[in-house]
């Protein structure tokens, strides 16, 4: 027998030490999460779900249901992104504290960005819904 030595692979910490370091294990953790299927599955499967409210035939009228769907989508993303913050013992005051201080040193990706960000905005969900509607 051959004995191999085992060979060490570095973990990301499960008590970062410094601010820095919960930043980027947080900033990582979130974003594995949103490329995930326990937060895309619930959220497609709602966007399919209501999308077909959304035609391009409403132009640039918004229907008071439009405003009423939005304001679901935005409760399910808050929730899904509160439990998972909750479960790795994160208040959603410290997530928003790695965001603003992430946007404000422009190392907030693109991807975050948009998942996160532009919940809130409702003419880029509107669009959203239009484009999921025709495909």
């Amino acid at each position: 027998l051959v004995h191999r030595r085992a060979r060490v692979v570095p973990k990301m910490p499960l008590t970062p030490e410094t601010p820095e370091d919960t930043a980027a294990w947080l900033y990582d953790a979130v974003i594995r999460f949103l490329q995930g299927p326990l937060y895309t599955t619930p959220l497609m499967g709602f966007i399919d779900a209501k999308c077909v409210v959304f035609d391009e035939s409403c132009g640039d009228e918004n229907k008071l249901e439009f405003t009423v769907i939005h304001n679901e989508f935005k409760e399910l993303v808050d929730n899904s992104l509160c439990d998972f913050l909750s479960e790795l013992g994160v208040t959603p005051e410290r997530f928003a504290e790695v965001v603003e201080t992430a946007t404000r040193t422009k190392r907030l990706g693109d991807f975050v960005a948009t998942s996160i960000l532009t919940v809130d905005d409702f003419n880029q969900f509107k669009a959203m819904m239009v484009k999921r509607n025709q495909e």
